[in-house]
């Protein structure tokens, strides 16, 4: 674990946002306060309402895991009040860690050989979990996993995906891929990523070969409830679920991460739009999206039309109804939600390297350095700084891994 303790009266965390005025010391319980706000003399800065403090107190995980092991071995996220995490097993095959995001005790895991059985009570023959190209369910209690299996003679390569229920890692449904990927495909050389998953639906992208050797892309999207194959196309990279639209790009050459960007029915897979450039998507999961087209840009996802926010200078990031990033100059966080008209600074000084996530609950989370901290729209700390670089809130917890991949677990205590 870190020798950061934030019960400690050291206070060894530096603050993430500094204000321009009445910044403060340590309070006497060894936490550092939130830096208060200086308004901005600008007279266009966020007015609105901000959000609660987070009196975020850290929750010790059991055994102290450190997820920095080799590949494949990160933090997920939280999901059904269990924090997700993947580490190499047998083989460095790897397996599947859910901690307790209220107590940090150890909920369930899944092995090596338990997860080999899965697969072949699922009626895929020997084969495996792919948990690290997996994804947390955003507004449900599932994780949704690639598999790839040796099958049968008759298939002897499938791959598909499987949903587990987070709170205690049984499987809800399972889905076969391999008849809708065509004749044409090797089947040795499929590899399928879970990039996004909803209470509606679950994106996945899959790469592979044909049987002379070329290159092919596919997105592929399941029905969330039940694993039923909603459609799958060729030629496409799909990058996130915003309401009834999937952001993907269209691209010629399978090797090639950018391209056209359209928007695509989830439903049905019609194409419902294209941007008027070219570019990479960042992420968007719900009316704003953002891209590199090159430069910065936000997209309204109901219509492919670009936003008019003027320039951005750091990388946005857009979540649900919102986006916000950073503007350097100003040292303010910058933020747009969808019908305004026009993006707010904030009317605090932030000094921070990045934004690198707003959560359900509409807070803005920098990093600067090491270290996390939870913003508002108006600019306003809501969280003392944490270790850490931010990996997933849910339910009153937040998760936070460093650099080394040692984990920490905080609930609010508020």
């Amino acid at each position: 674990m870190s020798d950061v303790d934030f019960g400690k009266a050291n206070c060894t965390v530096a603050a993430l946002v500094a204000v321009a005025l009445g910044l403060t010391g340590c309070s006497p319980g060894g936490t550092e306060p939130a830096p208060q706000v200086a308004e901005s003399e600008a007279p266009d800065a966020y007015a609105g309402d901000g959000l609660p403090d987070l009196a975020l107190e850290e929750v010790p995980l059991a055994g102290e895991p450190v997820y920095a092991e080799a590949d494949r071995s990160a933090v997920h996220g939280i999901a059904a009040g269990r924090v997700l995490a993947t580490r190499p097993g047998d083989l460095n095959v790897i397996m599947l860690d859910a901690y307790d995001a209220t107590t940090g005790e150890l909920a369930w895991d899944i092995t090596t050989s338990e997860a080999a059985q899965l697969v072949f009570d699922a009626g895929f023959g020997s084969g495996r979990l792919e948990f690290a190209a997996g994804a947390v369910q955003r507004g449900g209690p599932g994780y949704a996993v690639p598999l790839f299996s040796n099958g049968s003679e008759t298939t002897p390569y499938r791959s598909g995906l499987i949903m587990l229920d987070a709170t205690g890692g049984s499987v809800v449904w399972t889905s076969d891929l391999t008849p809708h990927l065509g004749d044409d495909v090797e089947g040795i050389s499929v590899h399928t990523d879970v990039v996004d998953a909803t209470s509606d639906v679950v994106i996945a992208n899959i790469e592979a070969q044909s049987a002379d050797g070329a290159p092919m892309s596919m997105g592929a999207v399941v029905d969330a409830s039940s694993g039923e194959l909603r459609w799958v196309e060729r030629g496409i990279v799909l990058s996130s679920i915003a309401g009834d639209v999937v952001t993907a790009i269209r691209t010629e050459d399978p090797r090639d991460d950018q391209g056209a960007l359209v928007g695509i029915d989830a439903a049905s897979g019609e194409q419902m739009w294209e941007a008027g450039s070219a570019g990479e998507w960042i992420g968007g999961t719900g009316t704003i999206a953002a891209a590199w087209t090159p430069e910065a840009a936000l997209f309204a996802t109901a219509s492919g039309e670009p936003v008019d926010v003027g320039a951005i200078l750091s990388a946005p990031v857009a979540a649900d109804d919102i986006a916000a990033w950073l503007d350097p100059d100003e040292h303010a966080v910058v933020t747009y939600a969808a019908g305004d008209e026009r993006p707010w600074p904030g009317a605090a000084e932030v000094v921070a390297d990045e934004v690198t996530a707003i959560d359900a609950a509409g807070y803005v989370w920098v990093a600067s350095g090491a270290q996390t901290a939870a913003l508002d729209r108006t600019g306003a700390a809501r969280s003392d700084s944490l270790v850490g670089a931010f990996a997933g809130a849910g339910g009153g917890s937040v998760v936070t891994v460093e650099e080394s991949g040692a984990v920490h677990l905080w609930r609010d205590a508020g």
